[in-house]
């Protein structure tokens, strides 16, 4: 049995929106550049609760769509 591996999905869901990092940047109040390492990062990145209910308000604002956490996240399996 393979090992089982949660990804962060964050690039895939703005790509799907067509959201760009200086958009959610601004929705956050964050560096863009800050928004670009969360997008580019392969594994959930350390933030509280709160981080990441604003991260989910904010994607929803810009997608025009509800975003939960689980789109966040992707169940890989080797």
């Amino acid at each position: 049995m393979g090992q089982t591996v949660i990804k962060w999905a964050l690039r895939e869901l703005m790509a799907r929106h067509k959201i760009k990092a200086i958009d959610l940047a601004s929705e956050l109040g964050m560096h863009p550049n800050s928004v670009t390492r969360m997008k580019n990062a392969d594994t959930l990145p350390r933030m509280d609760g709160d981080s990441l209910d604003n991260l989910c308000k904010a994607l929803d604002k810009l997608s025009g769509t509800q975003v939960t956490v689980t789109d966040l996240l992707e169940r890989v399996y080797d």
